[in-house]
């Protein structure tokens, strides 16, 4: 049985927002573990920094940190776009923010 975790992120630059954007229950779920043989065993970390719009919504995803497996990097930025997060918030309105978190799978677990 797999194992993915969720890092817990740090948002964006001082006094771009306030306010953390903490992804919403479900998110690891979303991302699921990836198909066999995509990484060495399914398993490493990779650093994510995510655009997130002011709904929520992951509208950019970039890796920070690769895991040394493109494919495994790939599965990890294209997945976390189904995550949705509480958004950033600016004088207590919804605001676009930058997030970074990382994804790490680990088949073991």
């Amino acid at each position: 049985m797999g194992g993915l975790r969720l890092g817990a992120g740090s948002g964006g630059l001082p006094g771009e927002s306030r306010g953390p954007a903490m992804p919403a229950a479900g998110c690891a779920e979303a991302i699921g573990l990836p198909p066999a043989g995509i990484g060495h065993r399914n398993a490493g970390f990779v650093g994510l920094r995510l655009r997130l719009s002011d709904n929520g919504r992951v509208v950019e995803a970039k890796v920070a940190v690769s895991s040394g497996f493109p494919a495994l990097d790939d599965w990890a930025r294209t997945r976390i776009k189904r995550c949705r997060f509480t958004p950033a918030l600016r004088d207590g309105r919804p605001v676009w923010s930058s997030y970074n978190t990382s994804v790490y799978f680990d088949e073991a677990h």
